[in-house]
């Protein structure tokens, strides 16, 4: 009998939520089952990854100043 693992909703979870912890927790090996069976969560997993070297790839973009100073004005810091 094979055994159950956790669902596709704690797999993004869990994924979105500790990117940069331990990758040995139980969760974690209980997702890479999950991962073992499950084709949707490894798109969302590869879709992910491609996502963050993207945003990693892309420089900053620098808005005008003008830009800049009409959305200042638009927001309240308190």
């Amino acid at each position: 009998m094979k055994k159950k693992t956790i669902s596709c909703k704690k797999v993004y979870t869990h994924i979105c939520d500790n990117l940069d912890k331990d990758l040995n927790s139980p969760v974690c090996r209980e997702i890479k089952r999950h991962l073992d069976s499950c084709p949707n969560c490894v798109t969302y997993l590869d879709s992910l990854k491609k996502t963050i070297i993207l945003f990693r790839d892309y420089p900053n973009p620098k808005a005008p100043k003008s830009v800049r100073r009409r959305i200042f004005a638009k927001v309240h810091f308190k």
